[in-house]
């Protein structure tokens, strides 16, 4: 406090700068960065006997409050719900909008050098949240487990943080080239990083700004350079389209087997299991055929100490399952002989739950996608997407759909989500084991099933206009981080987890309400706000 009223200034920016670094990296940690930047606002409203002026500024600013009416709905909606203690914590992962917006809101925006440090210092923490997660567990990557890669945070959220830095190190792109070496290596690793986390929805998402950004590019340039731009957006989205194309050609092809002559009986004589109903395959053979669980379990004993029939692998799948496709795999019938040609190595991989004996030897993009055709394929043959996050998605969006159109107007309340969902698996007889069933990991249509048709209108008017007005949509940093969120929101219920939360209202609040107006000079002065 001695420091002059600057103290209580560096203070704010260092408490933003913390919540940008600790976003990647600890929710305890960010909490308290929270709680620095609440404070040091209170105390210095306190110090300066102006806390009454502080609180009128926040509260009477009309894009202040038409975002955080997007808060205030979840609370009004807790006036129709039955199950309060979910509302009520919903309302608690939703704080953040309450801590960010007034204070940023009311204190003078930021000078373009203290947003550039800010973003930068986020953008750098992400960078390097995934080289100690490849540290801890770089092991994960032979095992195909793109999931557990993730150390500290949910895959998913860390995602979406490493396309956010993408853009930002392309921003504040350096004049000198000597210094651009290191964005370019950092882009190029968020880029690595997505594909070992096999994350389809961030490669997805960073095309998409990518290409944004181009045509952005391509507008104060030649004519030749505003012919080709437009030209190569439209080839880059038929390649990817090659690309699936030929990966579900890849995985579809079929190696030759006369269901109609199989064996009956293995070398060992024990009589094959043959089921030719059943249409799933690895690496194009199929896994019910050739099948001799007598001699498998036999074997398998006397090279693992996990039960072949009622073991579980390292991923909690069913370890006979786990073996008859990974033997599949590798064009091996299902009986003792095949199971001598596997290495001790296979063995281990599949005690792990290695489903394929490719997992981990090729692109971690082109086997993720794979893995998305195995879970629709079993989907789509069975009619259970239990434990495939992709085709579970699908089943939660029938379901949410069947929920939203029963509650057009009002929705069911803030807290309703859960009983509502359980409700309409009963009544739909869905085939979900009761663990898997979840709600709808769609942003949107969450917000419909809570406050009806009209409310997910006013949420997203309550987004848009506060950017319309403070004119944020003419700053590339903005648009990039909305397209990131707005899209991910289409598969994720990002704002239902305390970093989504904290992703979101952090990153609005701060590039709407806090960011440099001189928006064409990132490194220009903030100007002064009464």
């Amino acid at each position: 406090m001695n420091g002059g009223p600057d103290r209580f200034r560096q203070v704010h920016v260092a408490a933003l700068a913390l919540v940008a670094v600790m976003l990647p990296w600890s929710e305890f940690l960010l909490s308290n960065a929270q709680f620095l930047l609440v404070g040091n606002w209170l105390v210095g409203g306190l110090v300066h006997r102006d806390l009454a002026a502080r609180f009128r500024r926040a509260f009477t600013d009309p894009a202040a409050w038409v975002f955080l009416s997007f808060f205030g709905l979840h609370l009004l909606g807790l006036l129709w719900t039955d199950d309060l203690t979910w509302g009520l914590d919903l309302c608690r992962i939703l704080l953040p909008v309450l801590a960010f917006t007034p204070i940023l809101a009311e204190r003078p925006r930021l000078a373009g050098a203290e947003l550039r440090t800010v973003l930068l210092l986020g953008a750098w923490s992400a960078v390097a949240s995934t080289l100690a997660c490849l540290l801890l567990r770089h092991e994960l990557i032979a095992q195909g487990a793109y999931r557990e890669l993730s150390v500290f945070i949910s895959h998913i959220r860390l995602a979406l943080l490493l396309c956010f830095a993408v853009v930002v190190l392309v921003r504040y792109w350096p004049a000198r080239p000597w210094s651009r070496l290191p964005h370019v290596l950092a882009i190029g690793w968020c880029i690595v990083f997505l594909n070992l986390l096999g994350s389809l929805t961030g490669l997805f998402l960073l095309g998409v700004v990518a290409c944004w950004g181009v045509w952005r590019w391509s507008r104060g340039r030649s004519a030749a350079w505003r012919i080709t731009v437009p030209v190569a957006l439209v080839a880059l989205p038929l390649a990817a389209g090659l690309y699936l194309r030929h990966c579900v050609q890849a995985y579809s092809r079929e190696v030759p087997a006369d269901l109609a002559r199989l064996e009956d009986r293995s070398a060992g004589g024990e009589v094959y299991l043959h089921d030719r109903r059943d249409p799933l395959r690895e690496n194009g053979r199929y896994v019910w055929i050739n099948v001799a669980d007598g001699e498998l379990e036999r074997g398998w004993a006397r090279r693992s100490a996990t039960s072949y029939s009622i073991g579980t692998d390292g991923r909690g799948q069913p370890l006979r399952f786990t073996l008859l496709r990974y033997m599949t795999s590798l064009g091996l019938k299902k009986d003792s002989v095949g199971l001598a040609q596997l290495s001790d190595e296979d063995v281990r991989r599949v005690e792990q739950g290695i489903t394929n004996a490719a997992a981990g030897r090729r692109n971690m993009l082109r086997e993720r996608i794979d893995q998305v055709l195995y879970e629709l394929e079993r989907y789509r043959a069975t009619g259970d997407a239990s434990g495939f996050s992709v085709a579970m998605r699908l089943e939660f969006l029938r379901t949410g759909w069947h929920i939203a159109q029963e509650h057009v107007l009002a929705g069911v309340g803030t807290g309703d989500t859960r009983p509502a969902f359980a409700e309409a698996y009963l009544r739909m007889d869905t085939p979900l084991a009761e663990r898997w069933r979840l709600r709808a990991h769609d942003q949107y249509l969450t917000l419909w099933i809570s406050f009806g048709l009209p409310g997910l209108l006013w949420c997203l008017f309550s987004w848009w206009w506060p950017a319309r007005r403070n004119g944020a949509f003419r700053e590339p940093l903005f648009i990039g981080w909305a397209l990131i969120f707005g899209i991910s929101a289409l598969a994720e219920d990002t704002l239902e987890t305390q970093m989504g939360a904290t992703f979101f209202a952090f990153h609005y609040a701060l590039l709407v309400f806090a960011a440099p107006q001189a928006l064409t000079d990132p490194a220009g002065p903030a100007p002064v706000r009464g």
